[in-house]
Order: C-alpha cells, then structure tokens, then sequence
C-alpha cells in the first residue's frame, strides 16, 4: 500500500517524513517518521506534542511498490534518504519496518541477525515497547539467541532456534506471530515437523490449524516442497477426495475406510479409491433413477459422427462422469425429459457436451468439459459450433 502525496511530507533538511492520517483539522491524527541520523523511530501528535509511539505507524517504507515511485514523491524521498544496507535489511519484511529501522539504528550488530536468523530478529521487535530507547534495544538483542526465543515462547532451545531456520515464506504479519509462538510451545507438533530440511510457513498453517492433513501418509512432503503454489493444489485435491470418500459413503450407508485413506502414499491411491466408490454410489443411484423414470433417454435430435456420439441412457451418462471425472450426472432429469442432450465427444480432443434445446425448437451448446472439468480449445468449439449447424 501506497500513501498518495497529498497525506505525506519530507522534509529534505530533517529527513523526517511526516504522515496525515486522516483529515488533521476534522480530527484525523499525524505520525512522523525520524530520520536515519536520529535513529530511526515514529513520533505521535499528541497534544500538540511530538511523543515516540512504533506502534501508530505500520505502513511499508522499504518494497518494490517503493521504489516504483517517482523520486519527488515523499515516501520515495524518504527510502532514498536511508542507507543502501539498510534498506536491504528492511526490504525482507512486510511489517514494522519502522521499528526495525530502530533496532538497526540503535544497535548496527543486529543486521547480522536479520540476516542469519530473519525471523527471531522480526519476532524480537515485537518484544519492545511502543517507544523503546537505546538501552531497550542493545538489552534485547545482545542477548543470545536461545535466550531471545525462550522470552518470546517461554520453552526454547538450540532445536527451536534450528526449526525457526528452516521456516521459508514466513508472511512477518502480526496474525502468524501468535500462532508461530503456539508452534513452538507444542512439543509434540514439533517432533513430527522439525525434521525437515525446509519448512514452509503456509503449509505448515495449514498442518498445525488442520491436523488431520499431518496424519495423511501421501500429505507430508508437501512441508517441504518447492512451491507453495503447488503444495497447495495437491493438498486440494487430496482434501476434497476424503470428502467425497466421507459423503459417499455416508450416501451409501456404509463403513468409511478412514485409516485405510490416512496410511496410502499417494494421492493416485486415494483418487483411485474414490472413483470405487463413486462406482458404486453411481449403481446405486441408477438403479433407483431407473426404477422410477425407466433407462432411456429421448432419440437424439442431431445426426451424430464417428467424433460426436449421442449418450442414449442413464447408466451410460453416469459412466462418461466417472470416465471424465465430472458431474455430467447432474443433467440425467433433464436429459430423461429431453430439455438436454449429452454427447460424448472423441475428437479433436475428449470431451463432454451438453445441448440445449430452446422453447422455439432450435438447439445450442450449453456447456463442453474436457477431464476434471477442463477447458475446451477453440479449435473444439468451432469444430462444435459448425456441427451444430447443420
């Protein structure tokens, strides 16, 4: 987030940038941001006083968005006043800049800590007060390391100091500080993660917020893939199997293999056992369609091709679901009645149509799903559209 120029000031000969938040004269409030040369720090109107308060001001002074802008803009002139080497440090983190543009400036020794140790030099800050003086700083972080991380999480040592190491993609936002303080005082969660070469944060929210993901067998590796991106994709598709293995068979009123899902290695087997299921969840539900509307779907109102095939019956329609893995099912009441027709398309690429047809008797493509609900290519819709215009 930016500050537009019309709410901020630098000041060339303090280097001081002072900050309006809100309409002062309706009531509004100013911050002010001290210069390198004065150590750093952010400074409150109070009274019409200038008093410390870290806390009043938590916007970034150091990011890509920064040094974007223009070198007239304020907060722009005020990064270019800091030094080359303290912008790098501060360049890492996404909050309280301000208050480690301080630390820094208090005590230069703690840069190597930023550097060696990001997260303990971040999560330290938050152990000093809203104005915290030299002595405040140099107290704090001449402190040995273990010794730092026990005043934050009461229970530390050189393993806890370790596991902080291997965390990647930590978000330096006030909402995972309490959460990264609980971590480290389960004994038990640690165990199971700490042996990881690499940690990262946002996996492994998800495995302390939802620990039933740490049980799965085919899940833990995802704590130390390369991309978060990724992981989580994985970790989609394995989470909404085992719901749909849950729901299944609740439908089918029969036994949930829950351990048997938790001990499988790969996210292949679970899938592979959820198809089964759906197997035999789609029996179930065609012999009961059937029972009450009869198996047949209406003749098809279009010439098929060696390419476009008519799916003519409700086991058969619920089969290409299964085949594609999509809810092409959805549609068999209204292709019992004849509102829509689903064709199973076999070139230039696999896929499943549905075509609608209007209160005027005419016809157009409501929908075409390739596998697992891709997509269709361009080259699929023109083939469709001109077949459908015949």
């Amino acid at each position: 987030m930016i500050i537009d120029p019309e709410y901020c000031e630098f000041d060339p000969a303090s280097q001081r940038l002072t900050v309006i938040l809100g309409l002062a004269s309706e009531g509004g409030f100013q911050v002010r941001l001290r210069s390198w040369n004065e150590g750093g720090g952010v400074e409150l109107m109070e009274g019409g006083r200038w008093k410390r308060n870290d806390d009043a001001f938590d916007f970034p002074i150091v990011s890509d968005d920064v040094s974007d802008l223009e070198p007239t803009h304020p907060v722009r002139a005020y990064h270019d006043a800091l030094p080359a080497d303290v912008t790098k440090v501060l360049r890492q983190f996404s909050s309280l800049q301000c208050r480690l543009l301080h630390v820094i400036g208090q005590f230069p020794e703690s840069a190597e800590m930023a550097d060696s140790e990001p997260i303990l030099f971040w999560l330290a800050s938050n152990m000093l007060g809203p104005a915290p003086s030299k002595a405040d700083v140099r107290r704090l972080y001449a402190r040995r390391r273990v010794s730092i991380l026990e005043s934050f999480c009461s229970a530390s040592s050189r393993s806890h100091l370790k596991f902080l190491s291997k965390i990647c993609e930590f978000g330096y936002l006030f909402k995972d500080l309490e959460l990264l303080r609980r971590i480290l005082n389960d004994g038990e969660f640690l165990k199971r993660v700490r042996h990881y070469r690499q940690i990262n944060w946002p996996v492994l929210k998800v495995f302390y917020t939802q620990r039933y993901v740490m049980d799965l067998g085919c899940a833990k590796d995802c704590l130390a893939a390369g991309s978060c991106r990724d992981a989580f994709r994985y970790l989609y598709k394995v989470c909404r199997d085992i719901r749909g293995i849950r729901m299944m068979c609740k439908m089918l009123e029969c036994e949930n293999p829950e351990q048997q899902v938790f001990a499988m290695k790969s996210a292949f087997q679970i899938r592979d056992l959820h198809d089964k299921i759906a197997r035999d969840l789609s029996i179930k539900e065609r012999e009961t369609i059937i029972a009450h509307y009869g198996e047949l779907f209406p003749p098809s109102p279009l010439k098929e091709t060696k390419d476009i095939e008519y799916i003519s019956n409700v086991g058969d329609l619920l089969e290409e679901g299964l085949v594609m893995r999509h809810c092409a099912g959805e549609f068999v009441y209204q292709a019992l009645r004849g509102d829509v027709f689903i064709y199973r398309v076999h070139a230039p690429e696999r896929a499943t149509m549905a075509v609608q047809r209007s209160a005027d008797g005419s016809f157009s493509i409501e929908q075409v799903k390739l596998c697992r609900n891709g997509k269709a290519s361009e080259e699929t819709w023109e083939i469709l559209n001109a077949w459908i215009s015949i």
